[in-house]
């Protein structure tokens, strides 16, 4: 749904849009929540589920995340990332999901640390002033996870670091970034952080999403094989991962 709307922004960027989230994946809403913020024309994003009346529900309160079962939601300004435990408490609600939904407690355990360690990521590389939204559905032998934010995307993560090299585009900054674990600092050891996060899913049936810019890159992890496959995308503000999982409960 998301490629269809950023196709059709691209097409008829004037016109405007209005969009039903209310059956779209927790991925597929963050991707149309970014491509709103840089549309050229309104665009308005509906979404009448129970997930959407919590996401209004936080946007109205100003707290950090709210959580209702299995579904948890989380909005804060870059700054605010971890600054008082808000996004370990999120993540500790997150496994506490997991768990209850009969994922092993191992996994559980690196999933939620996979998450944490996206939400640091927005703390280090989005940029002052950008906003990260991220949020989780579980289920039985299922689950969601998606963190975003505003900032400059990845490509401008790249051109504004400390490396010789820069990446041609978008696709290749995203290839550096999520399969050759480059790090913007050039610096041994930096970049590990989307390695961290594939290796949390690797005994799982898994598919990590990325988006950024005017690109997107899908991996599925099978076992111990895992299949890349990048595409040409409409232009989007900021950086999504979505991850999406399902196990078999014993």
């Amino acid at each position: 749904m998301a490629d269809d709307v950023a196709e059709m922004l691209c097409d008829e960027p004037d016109e405007p849009l209005d969009v039903s989230a209310s059956g779209a994946s927790l991925g597929v809403l963050m991707e149309l929540l970014l491509l709103k913020r840089a549309a050229r024309t309104r665009v308005a994003i509906a979404d009448s589920s129970e997930r959407g009346r919590l996401f209004r529900a936080l946007l109205s309160s100003g707290e950090v995340f709210r959580c209702r079962g299995g579904l948890g939601l989380y909005n804060a300004t870059s700054k605010h990332v971890d600054s008082a435990g808000e996004a370990s408490d999120f993540c500790s609600a997150a496994r506490a999901a997991l768990r209850l939904a009969g994922m092993p407690d191992t996994a559980s355990l690196r999933l939620s640390g996979a998450l944490h360690e996206l939400l640091n990521n927005v703390d280090e590389h989005s940029g002052p002033g950008a906003t990260c939204l991220a949020g989780f559905e579980v289920e039985a032998g299922a689950a969601s996870l998606c963190v975003a934010d505003t900032g400059a995307g990845v490509l401008a993560g790249f051109r504004s670091g400390s490396v010789t090299e820069v990446p041609r585009d978008a696709g290749e900054a995203l290839r550096w970034a999520v399969l050759e674990h480059r790090s913007r600092t050039g610096l041994l050891g930096r970049g590990t952080g989307f390695q961290t996060v594939v290796n949390a899913f690797r005994t799982l049936d898994a598919a990590m999403r990325v988006r950024s810019d005017d690109a997107s890159l899908e991996l599925v992890q099978r076992s111990s094989d895992t299949d890349s496959l990048l595409r040409k995308q409409g232009k989007l503000g900021g950086f999504v991962v979505s991850v999406q999982l399902r196990w078999r409960n014993s």
